[in-house]
């Protein structure tokens, strides 16, 4: 199986990302998420561990890819959660892939990618930053670094001339769906594009936040198991509820010229500033 694989989203109709190469240097995540996605087809994914012979591989499919081609790094991990201080997988590509025609997106909730600004300044490359509760966070991002220091993160590569994008990511009804403007507002000052989604539930994921959350299960599961619209990817909140969710950030998004907006596989246009939605557009020269 190739590390570097097309990036395809279980061929979601309301997927509006660019074309682009997906590529995870570890398997699983220590950052403990309740809602991520990936644990529902990722085998332990609770227990990360590197991929075998990771650069040696990845070395022999940088080769083949043409010239020009945008990786995602990374989409079902992330690159620089707790596992990356040991192995510094993902430092020794970016070391890997100096001089050649790619563009690269990284994904983070991690402020550990301040120690690659080095690297970071030679290549072609976005860095998108998720920042998702606040008040929450032991609860639902139990081992990620906090939001002080994400934002702080997102600063320093701002004012070092990366282009950086936040992702709002996921809102979830009744958790942190009042959060997320606030949130939006601290970062806003610092970004160029904000990417935004609601929460699509899956078996796993759910059961975990209703037990973590008992006192919203019963609403999350009338909008969710009662009122969910099933779609390729899980479940949706009704499509009012989520328009009326994104509505808020739009709109203060709205407000400033120079930062543009989209969201994530939700299947509503009118919120879309930009036709490829994970920012990738930012990277200078890509």
């Amino acid at each position: 199986m190739s590390y570097i694989s097309l990036f395809d989203p279980w061929q979601s109709p309301v997927c509006t990302c660019p074309p682009k190469y997906s590529l995870n240097p570890y398997t699983g995540c220590g950052h403990g998420c309740l809602y991520c996605y990936a644990s529902s087809f990722i085998k332990d994914f609770y227990s990360p561990r590197p991929k075998k012979d990771f650069l040696k591989k990845v070395k022999k499919e940088l080769l083949k890819l043409p010239p020009g081609s945008l990786i995602s790094l990374s989409n079902s991990s992330d690159p620089y959660q707790p596992l990356e201080k040991t192995y510094k997988l993902t430092r020794s590509f970016l070391k890997l892939i100096l001089g050649l025609p790619l563009n690269l997106l990284i994904i983070t909730k991690s402020n550990l990618i301040l120690r690659d600004l080095d690297l970071l300044k030679k290549l072609k490359v976005a860095v998108a930053i998720t920042f998702t509760t606040k008040d929450y966070q032991k609860k639902l991002e139990p081992w990620a670094p906090p939001f002080e220091e994400r934002l702080l993160a997102l600063k320093t590569l701002y004012k070092a001339g990366i282009p950086t994008i936040a992702r709002i990511d996921p809102i979830i009804p009744g958790i942190n769906e009042d959060e997320s403007l606030e949130l939006l507002t601290e970062v806003l000052p610092f970004v160029k594009h904000v990417v935004t989604s609601t929460y699509k539930a899956k078996a796993q994921s759910f059961n975990r936040l209703t037990k973590a959350f008992p006192e919203q299960a019963r609403r999350l599961k009338t909008l969710y198991v009662k009122l969910g619209e099933k779609k390729k990817g899980g479940v949706y909140l009704p499509e009012e509820l989520r328009r009326g969710l994104i509505k808020r950030l739009y709109q203060k998004v709205k407000e400033i010229n120079e930062v543009s907006f989209a969201t994530c596989r939700e299947g509503l246009p009118e919120f879309e500033l930009n036709e490829r939605c994970d920012g990738s557009f930012l990277i200078k020269g890509g």
